[in-house]
């Protein structure tokens, strides 16, 4: 997994770019999380152009799983590219997720950077 620790206003963060499908498995969360206890930091931004299939398919249980694990212990903003064509219960978890402040999810990578610095 590429990623940078980037710094801004006072606060550090992991930064992760991916051409690839970003959360394909429980082990990427797993990664991710202890890249930031690593670097000590609970902030991740995530930049990709979509997520993997079986994240965005509620029944196989990966995206509650995953959401669990980083609702627990980081605070994750992730930008995907506009235009996506998500099933419908994807959408609505992801309508009530951004209301939260653990996860989520914007198409706008200067909107995810201002959230997650906050």
């Amino acid at each position: 997994m590429n990623y940078q620790i980037m710094e801004a206003k006072g606060k550090r963060y992991l930064y992760i770019k991916s051409k690839d499908s970003l959360i394909k498995s429980e082990q990427d969360a797993h990664d991710i999380i202890s890249l930031c206890i690593e670097h000590d930091t609970d902030a991740v931004l995530l930049e990709g152009d979509s997520f993997s299939d079986d994240f965005v398919k509620l029944r196989t249980g990966l995206a509650g799983a995953v959401l669990q694990k980083f609702g627990n212990y980081i605070k994750v903003a992730v930008t995907i590219k506009e235009g996506q064509d998500f099933p419908v219960r994807f959408k609505e978890m992801v309508s009530e997720l951004n209301t939260g402040n653990k996860f989520r999810i914007f198409t706008n990578l200067e909107d995810a950077l201002n959230w997650i610095l906050e």
